[in-house]
């Protein structure tokens, strides 16, 4: 049986006549009977009987008209529903963001499609550059934003601009009324790392490394997880820090933290809107994507 056997069989069933719930569909009567013939055929059984008061459902046809009732109600919000996901109304998008645009970017981005897509209900995972393709690979999110190089086998990348990673110390350091310091200075520094897995270390690493540094000589003295977490720490004169410059802007402009130049080595890395390769994006992260290369492209990161 199909769905249009069962849509006439209940119209007829509704309005007690094959003429009457003929005209109700907009076909003849001739269609209308052929279909009903051919549905009593598939069940083995009469499913409506042709009587002076019209055309009455048999008691098997009492079930299976309760049965084709909740099968249309079903067609009809499944159509209602994909209505709305092509129209991006009503629909919850699922994205990621590793910590720096998870936290100082994504949410602008959530901010701007609320006033052009207000049935967009969006769900933000943050977490490190790993976490966020782990994410991804998995369809837990269907887009992602992250600082380090994800595998061209398994995803679509576009890059969004440039973060500049600062080195930055506290009011009270030493090194505030230093315009440069060398590398090697940091050697002797106690350090406040991102974890492993976070796009910020990997970039750092790799730049000391370019300068002839072995990152595993740091004086380490904490790695934790998250931006505003090293902030902190860095206030509180723990250590000094690689951050994003998105993530202090606010406390160097008020001088509660001090950027420090370090010769030779400017460290920037780019941030990317990932997905799985191969797959389609739905219509709100379509046009979330939008808004995000939008604001992107009005101030998002310069390097």
């Amino acid at each position: 049986m199909n769905i249009k056997q069962l849509e006439i069989f209940v119209a007829i069933a509704d309005t007690g006549s094959f003429s009457k719930g003929a005209d109700a569909l907009f076909i003849t009567q001739s269609t209308a009977s052929q279909h009903v013939a051919s549905l009593e055929e598939l069940s083995g059984v009469r499913l409506l009987d042709r009587t002076g008061r019209g055309a009455l459902p048999t008691e098997a046809g009492k079930i299976l008209l309760g049965h084709a009732r909740q099968v249309l109600k079903s067609v009809k919000e499944t159509e209602q529903a994909l209505l709305r996901f092509r129209q991006a109304d009503g629909v919850e998008l699922a994205i990621g963001g590793s910590t720096i645009p998870g936290t100082y970017l994504l949410p602008r981005v959530v901010a701007a499609l609320r006033s052009s897509d207000p049935g967009i209900s969006v769900k933000i995972e943050i977490g490190d550059s790993s976490e966020i393709l782990g994410k991804l690979s998995d369809e837990k999110i269907e887009i992602g934003v992250v600082g380090t190089t994800a595998d061209e086998r398994e995803f679509t990348t576009e890059a969004l601009g440039h973060d500049l990673i600062r080195l930055v110390v506290s009011k009270r350091h030493p090194w505030r009324r230093r315009l440069v310091v060398a590398p090697a200075e940091l050697l002797a520094e106690p350090i406040i790392m991102r974890e492993s897995g976070s796009g910020t270390r990997e970039v750092v690493n790799a730049a000391l490394r370019e300068q002839g540094f072995n990152p595993d000589e740091l004086l380490l003295c904490a790695t934790i997880s998250g931006s505003e977490a090293i902030k902190q720490a860095v206030l509180a004169e723990c250590g000094v820090a690689f951050i994003s410059e998105m993530a202090v802007r606010g406390e160097l402009e008020r001088g509660e933290l001090f950027s420090i130049e370090m010769a030779g080595l400017a460290i920037t890395r780019s941030f990317s809107l990932v997905h799985r390769k191969g797959r389609s994006l739905s219509p709100a992260a379509a046009a979330f994507s939008v808004k995000l290369r939008q604001l992107c492209g009005q101030d998002c990161v310069e390097g």
